[in-house]
């Protein structure tokens, strides 16, 4: 089998956000010399990788001319996975990232004549789960820069990873995600309830998964799909990652109590006006924190998946074992974390 960094090989590709989860498990996954990544206060970890200093949000990304000439004539195409993912950020920041800076990233793809692969989310479509408007920014953003990418008129790509988890073989992650903090704030003991269905989806979709079918995208060269990279059918429900949790906690030699389950409703009606302004300030901010990205973790149906139509088409790897990849990704966050040795403690 060929593998997508082999079929790559000849291509040099822009990459912003490079030093987040994707941009690292891309350059896992390449011949890191065949990448130009855009950094601007954190440098990406890699002697042979070229990097340019610049702001997503400025023209040009704030470059002078001779770096605009360089760097137009030397890249052969673009992945676009720089956002502000944190939904605890206010909306005009999100947008301001997720949708505003998207005119600076069109107009190095149509200086150089470069294909965009931008990176959206399996979350633009809608969720039964609705919140506040801060709560459903980060859907917004991307739902509203892939309508900007469409109408660009640009060669695109547009990919819709769900959660990303860590890589299926090594569990490693470059940064924590809002499911990490739900999962530490259920093994914590702090989420003693959560405000979800036992059989709510929680689709997870580890970063090796989302890196090789991106760099098989790459290398095909064929412009113009929207493709949703999830588990799809195969996603584990909130009980089955329950379940998983007891298994690694007692692995760690520790016990670990089930959260309750109780429906999102109740959360609103009864426990945000009569429990939570009972609690310190500082818990209260946490507990809405964690309810915040629930919106985003806890699905009624399946998300659609590309990869089974993909798989053939690209000659990508077997799908790896679900729980397997859990369970790496969470031992590689509990290890680095320090919560292995709390939960010993």
């Amino acid at each position: 089998m060929a593998s997508p960094t082999t079929r790559n090989s000849e291509r040099t590709v822009f990459i912003t956000g490079a030093s987040g989860v994707v941009g690292q498990a891309l350059l896992a996954k390449m011949d890191p010399r065949n990448a130009v990544c855009l950094v601007r206060q954190t440098s990406v970890p890699h002697p042979d990788v070229m990097t340019v200093e610049g702001d997503i949000s400025l023209p040009r990304f704030g470059w002078s001319s001779e770096q605009w000439q360089d760097i137009t004539g030397r890249i052969d195409c673009i992945v676009h996975a720089a956002a502000v993912t944190d939904f605890h950020k206010p909306a005009d920041k999100i947008m301001q990232a997720n949708v505003n800076s998207l005119e600076n990233v069109f107009e190095l793809a149509s200086a150089s004549k470069a294909p965009l692969f931008h990176l959206s989310t399996a979350f633009v479509r809608a969720s039964n789960h609705s919140g506040s408007k801060d709560e459903l920014a980060y859907a917004q953003s991307k739902r509203e820069g892939e309508r900007l990418v469409r109408e660009s008129g640009l060669p695109h790509v547009i990919v819709r990873p769900s959660i990303i988890i860590g890589d299926s073989t090594t569990g490693a992650i470059a940064r924590f995600q809002g499911f990490h903090t739900i999962i530490g704030g259920v093994l914590d003991g702090f989420l003693p309830i959560m405000p979800a269905s036992p059989d709510a989806f929680i689709d997870c979709v580890p970063q090796d998964v989302v890196a090789d079918t991106i760099l098989a995208l790459i290398a095909e060269g064929r412009m113009g799909g929207d493709y949703w990279i999830t588990s799809g059918e195969r996603a584990l429900t909130t009980k089955g990652i329950c379940e998983i949790l007891v298994k690694f906690m007692a692995g760690l030699g520790a016990s670990f109590t089930l959260p309750r389950f109780v429906s999102p409703d109740m959360v609103e009606r009864l426990l945000r006006p009569v429990f939570l302004p009972a609690l310190p300030i500082s818990v209260q901010k946490r507990f809405e924190r964690v309810l915040k990205i629930s919106n985003y973790l806890l699905i009624d149906k399946p998300f659609p998946s590309s990869l089974a139509e993909l798989k053939p088409r690209l000659d990508l790897p077997e799908y790896p074992d679900l729980e397997a990849a859990m369970l790496r990704g969470l031992s590689y966050w509990a290890n680095a974390s320090g919560f292995a040795k709390r939960a010993a403690a």
